[in-house]
């Protein structure tokens, strides 16, 4: 189901707010749209350590690099992100998260992970 914004131009932000929104469930996977290459095994790896210790979202690391479009956010926080960006707060989703009891899920660096999130924003980035 493809839903649109509820807060155009403020980026990612207003994506995970609107796809909470229309959500029913407890959870939300979010992804960027320029990563092609997501891998199953990391998601639901992902998805059971986050079962096992519940947070407000469980982003991936890798050494000190994350990446908070490729996470699961709790969608009970619906209500304080909707509040969050009508009152005009800064839309990066780092921002955001600074308010958030975060968990980091660690991945070692090989190539496995890099490619599960490489974004491809241009024709040259396939090569």
């Amino acid at each position: 189901m493809a839903v649109a914004d509820n807060f155009p131009g403020m980026g990612p932000l207003a994506g995970i707010e609107a796809a909470m929104k229309a959500s029913s469930a407890p959870w939300l996977f979010v992804f960027g749209g320029d990563m092609p290459w997501l891998s199953e095994e990391i998601i639901t790896d992902q998805a059971t350590a986050l079962q096992k210790t519940p947070a407000d979202v469980l982003i991936p690391r890798i050494e000190k690099s994350i990446e908070p479009l490729h996470s699961i956010y709790r969608c009970s926080l619906h209500p304080y992100l909707e509040s969050y960006l009508r009152a005009g707060q800064d839309p990066a989703v780092r921002a955001f998260l600074k308010r958030l009891q975060v968990r980091y899920y660690d991945l070692p660096r090989n190539e496995k992970t890099l490619k599960a999130f490489t974004n491809i924003n241009s024709p040259q980035d396939l090569l």
